[in-house]
């Protein structure tokens, strides 16, 4: 009698569910989980398993460009975060601000459909309806997050929008608070309104947040490209001693003292928009971009010529290394500073918070 081939859903439950939960814990773990789900009855068993659920991971997850297709609450991500997943809960989150932010925009233009008379062409009838329906769509996404302004009234979620919005305030990233900066803004406009308490605390702090944040990276960067001019520097010397010649003599073109001005023009300008003198727009300050610049002038030459060009002043590979050690400090001074003044607004912001959302 031939013997019946085993395969692994004959393995033992926990087994099973040891494999599962290494799976789910992978760095692609959301992904291969929903694959691995969708094989067998067996494998669907462990879908609703509190334990695999707590433990998936949505790092690399890719987000469609429509968020509000993913708070389905039979969904992958929903059951994970109510499971207690915080990877899960804070991409909810970001795909509620975004939700937030295309309500209030549709909310505008339904309530500006409403009070203006639209003549009855086809086109206007059919925005009309457009706006309708985008309106009716955004609203039944946010409908599970909502324990008010929903009509009809819904029991209390477990999963309310605040706790979510305070997570992601809790734990995010620098890159994530420059992203989801608009949408935050929209957020506390249409939970708390323009001229609600605590909105202006709230708009100033993230603000500063996402200036600290940007400047800190621009920092983190320009020390990392010092490091890198120092070496070069430093080998450029060392092989021009070995050889024993005067070459190797680096060119610092006037453009160090064009770079300065550039660089303490855009940083009057960052404490001009932190003090409320300038508008903050979210573009990027680019620090590192203005000291690329100056990067690019520092040349290796082979001989001292002796006719000079005013516009240059050679200097050792030495004497530059030293200039970039020292630069390389500083700005690894200034990102730490940026650092610290971002967490001390995240700080107050989740302190304002808590006194609007209790």
């Amino acid at each position: 009698m031939k013997r019946r081939q085993l395969t692994i859903t004959d393995l033992h439950f926990d087994v099973l569910k040891l494999i599962i939960v290494l799976v789910a814990s992978s760095s692609n773990g959301a992904a291969d989980l929903a694959r691995i789900l969708s094989v067998s009855r067996v494998f669907m068993a462990f879908a609703g398993d509190r334990d695999i659920l707590r433990v998936v991971v949505f790092d690399n997850l890719k987000l469609p460009k429509r968020f509000q297709s993913l708070p389905n609450v039979k969904g992958l991500i929903h059951s994970c975060a109510h499971a207690g997943n915080v990877s899960a809960q804070y991409l909810l989150a970001k795909a509620l601000l975004v939700s937030t932010s295309r309500l209030l925009s549709r909310e505008k233009e339904y309530a500006w459909l409403q009070a203006v008379s639209i003549c009855l062409c086809a086109d206007c009838r059919a925005y009309s309806r457009w706006v309708a329906e985008e309106y009716t769509s955004v609203s039944s996404s946010m409908v599970h997050f909502l324990c008010i302004r929903v009509i009809p009234p819904v029991p209390r979620p477990s999963l309310p929008h605040f706790t979510l919005v305070r997570l992601f305030l809790e734990k995010c990233s620098n890159d994530d608070i420059l992203k989801m900066r608009l949408h935050l803004n929209h957020y506390f406009e249409y939970f708390v309104g323009l001229g609600g308490a605590g909105y202006l605390v709230l708009y100033n702090c993230i603000k500063k947040m996402c200036i600290y944040s940007d400047a800190g990276q621009c920092f983190e960067r320009m020390t990392k490209s010092c490091m890198e001019m120092k070496a070069k520097a430093e080998s450029s010397a060392k092989s021009s001693e070995e050889e024993g010649t005067k070459g190797g003599i680096i060119a610092v073109h006037s453009r160090m003292i064009e770079w300065s001005r550039q660089c303490s023009k855009r940083q009057r300008e960052m404490e001009s928009m932190l003090r409320g003198r300038r508008e903050y727009d979210g573009e990027p300050l680019e620090f590192d971009k203005i000291f690329a610049d100056l990067t690019k002038e520092f040349e290796t030459t082979t001989l001292l010529k002796e006719e000079c060009p005013d516009h240059i002043w050679y200097k050792s590979p030495h004497v530059v290394a030293t200039i970039f050690t020292r630069l390389g400090a500083m700005f690894k001074d200034n990102s730490s500073v940026s650092f610290k003044n971002f967490e001390i607004n995240r700080g107050f912001a989740m302190s304002m918070f808590d006194q609007l959302f209790p």
